[in-house]
């Protein structure tokens, strides 16, 4: 799953465009930390404002859904951008806390063209 090809449809903030286009991320996972917490890392650098990063801190939006259902299907989440350099060694709770809420949408495995 590590290096499968991910991208997430933004739905907030509803203007949001990127290299890839209007309302997409695309990038890879790089670590699953629990059901609840995926570190998303996206092809590109991202800005919000003032800020940028290239990583995001995904957890599920709704009560009910985690990161095991990501397998077949997307996931609504909510999406925080990492202020700091990323760290495999950092908690959850540490990961949040070196974060900023910017987004608001739904991530799934990219298909491959057939």
């Amino acid at each position: 799953m590590k290096h499968e090809k991910y991208f997430i449809s933004v739905g907030e903030p509803w203007d949001f465009e990127s290299q890839d286009g209007q309302n997409i991320i695309k990038g890879h996972i790089l670590s699953i930390k629990s059901n609840q917490c995926v570190i998303f890392k996206s092809n590109y650098s991202l800005k919000f404002g003032e800020i940028k990063g290239d990583v995001l801190i995904l957890t599920p939006r709704h009560k009910g859904n985690d990161f095991s259902d990501l397998a077949g299907e997307l996931v609504v989440v909510n999406g925080s951008l990492l202020l700091s350099e990323y760290n495999t060694e950092l908690s959850e709770k540490e990961l949040q806390e070196n974060a900023k809420f910017e987004i608001i949408g739904s991530i799934r495995k990219e298909q491959s063209p057939i």
